[in-house]
C-alpha cells in the first residue's frame, strides 16, 4: 500500500510540474534532502525479494509467539503488515506477483481466519500448513536451501502477552 502510494505521488509530479524529460527513467524527482532522484533510480533501489521476506519472516515469527500469549491483536497486526511487505514484492517483483497473490489468498488467509477464530490449536495448524508452502515456495523458485523454522523462543524486544 506504501509503494503505490509513492508511485502515485511520483506519478502526479511527473504529471503536473516541467520536470518530464524525453525518457521517464531520467524525469528528476527533487526530494526532500534537496538530491535529486531519477524515476529509475528510485525504480533500481526498491527493495528486492530477500529483503522483503525478511521482514515477512520475522514479522510471521511475531505472530506465533503473540498468538501462542493470547494476544491475538498484535499476532492480527503482524499478519497484516507482513500482506503489507508482500504487496511492495508484488509490485516491485512482478515476477512473483501471481504466485505471491495466490500464497496470500490461500495460506496466509486461512492463517488469519484462524487469528480472527482465537483458535490456538487452529492456528498452530494453519502456521504449519504456512510454513510448509512457503518452503515449497523457496525451493519451486530455485532457493532449496532457504528453509524457514520458527526460532525457539519470542523475540525479546516485544512483550508478547497483554
Amino acid at each position: 500500500m506504501k509503494n503505490k502510494f509513492l508511485l502515485f505521488i511520483l506519478t502526479t509530479l511527473v504529471y503536473t510540474t516541467n520536470m518530464v524529460a524525453d525518457n521517464i527513467n531520467d524525469t528528476i524527482v527533487p526530494t526532500k534532502h534537496n538530491k535529486e532522484l531519477t524515476i529509475g533510480r528510485l525504480a533500481e533501489i526498491q527493495p528486492g525479494l530477500g529483503t522483503i521476506m525478511r521482514e515477512f519472516g520475522h514479522r510471521f515469527y511475531i505472530a506465533y509467539y503473540a498468538a501462542k500469549a493470547d494476544n491475538w491483536e498484535l499476532a492480527e497486526y503482524q499478519i497484516h503488515e507482513l500482506i503489507e511487505a508482500q504487496e511492495i514484492a508484488e509490485a516491485t517483483r512482478p515476477k512473483y506477483a501471481k504466485q505471491l497473490k495466490s500464497f496470500e489468498d490461500g495460506s496466509i488467509k486461512r492463517l488469519q481466519n484462524s487469528i480472527e477464530a482465537k483458535d490456538w490449536k487452529l492456528f498452530q495448524q494453519k502456521y504449519s500448513e504456512t510454513t510448509t508452502a512457503c518452503n515449497a515456495c523457496h525451493k519451486i523458485n530455485g532457493h532449496p536451501y532457504i528453509n524457514y523454522q520458527l526460532p525457539k523462543e519470542a523475540p525479546r524486544y516485544l512483550r508478547m502477552s497483554l
